[in-house]
């Protein structure tokens, strides 16, 4: 008897409580295929987690809407309205431990708050929660996994609106109730493909035979041949350390990458080089700039990936050089 008293006390706690954050915060839930703002300052936007305990009741609510969610996409029933909640970190927590603690998949965290590879919260960092499990994906991609992901059927999704931003600027995005990543963007995330070595580009040859306007000839290329204006910024494909470094007659100044799993990536006709031999790189830092150096027709970079020490099609690993092709 006094349990499940106690139980109805606390669901009626939290009704009350949830009254009082919704005269709060107002329309600070998405429901149907609507979309929302918020008007509030950015700290009363969200109702906050605080121990991620049985203490605290914002986290009890939050999960009790959680229950409610998984049970309505096992029953194929309407999914209740979206609540987003956010969570300040105590102290650096991983992507995966903390979806865990929230009963969440890591990737329905990791899309709300728009990480586009695995890694870790700082303390201190605020992080958006949401009461329901599934993707989000921007309507305006901007990362090589937002460009994978908008290859869904946009149809399925629901338009939400929040400051999920690094600046806490509105952010629209597709909410994909109770999806996963596939393999592709799951392998993308993960860091097992590459990342697209610069902000745009041309690809003027690719992976295989081709004619050489140089040598006037056809030969066998390693790798593929994106055209950019002189001096762009050349990323790093992935995480690894920088194994070679030097000039070549036909790749002009180039820079090798060593990534785990025996992989490499080869950065070529460079007009500078920005990292050093044996230095350690992660995705998307700068590592050179476009060049016109060796056997090049203009400004180019040469990038090859190599497997094994084999030369490997980067297309297939990379959406955006698929998509730059088109």
């Amino acid at each position: 008897m006094r349990t499940v008293r106690g139980a109805r006390l606390f669901r009626s706690a939290t009704a009350l409580l949830a009254a009082a954050w919704g005269a709060i915060l107002g329309p600070a839930i998405v429901g149907g295929g609507g979309s929302v703002c918020f008007a509030q300052p950015a700290s009363r936007r969200y109702p906050a987690l605080g121990s991620l305990g049985p203490d605290d009741i914002i986290f009890a609510q939050q999960q009790e809407q959680l229950v409610a969610s998984y049970a309505a996409l096992r029953n194929h029933a309407a999914l209740p309205d979206l609540v987003v909640y956010s969570y300040t970190a105590r102290a650096t927590v991983d992507l995966i431990s903390l979806a865990a603690r929230l009963n969440l998949p890591y990737e329905t965290l990791a899309t709300m708050n728009r990480l586009d590879r695995s890694r870790s919260f700082l303390a201190g960092e605020r992080i958006l929660v949401p009461g329901a499990p599934g993707l989000f994906a921007p309507l305006s991609p901007g990362s090589d996994l937002d460009l994978l992901m908008s290859y869904r059927d946009m149809g399925a999704g629901r338009v939400v609106s929040l400051d999920s931003g690094p600046d806490r600027t509105p952010a629209r995005l597709l909410f994909f109730p109770g999806a996963r990543f596939n393999p592709e963007e799951r392998a993308l995330f993960l860091g097992l493909l590459v990342r697209f070595p610069l902000p745009s580009a041309l690809i003027r040859s690719g992976f295989g035979m081709r004619a050489s306007s140089i040598a006037r000839r056809e030969s066998s290329s390693a790798g593929i041949e994106l055209a950019a204006p002189l001096g762009t910024e050349v990323y790093a494909a992935r995480d690894g350390v920088v194994s070679d470094t030097g000039v070549d007659v036909a790749l002009g100044q180039y820079i090798v990458i060593a990534h785990e799993g025996n992989w490499s990536t080869v950065y070529g006709h460079l007009s500078a080089r920005r990292v050093r031999l044996y230095e350690a790189v992660q995705s998307g830092m700068i590592v050179g700039n476009v060049g016109a150096t060796g056997e090049s027709a203009g400004p180019r970079l040469r990038f090859e990936v190599r497997g094994l020490g084999e030369a490997v099609d980067p297309a297939p690993l990379s959406p955006r050089i698929k998509e730059e092709g088109n």
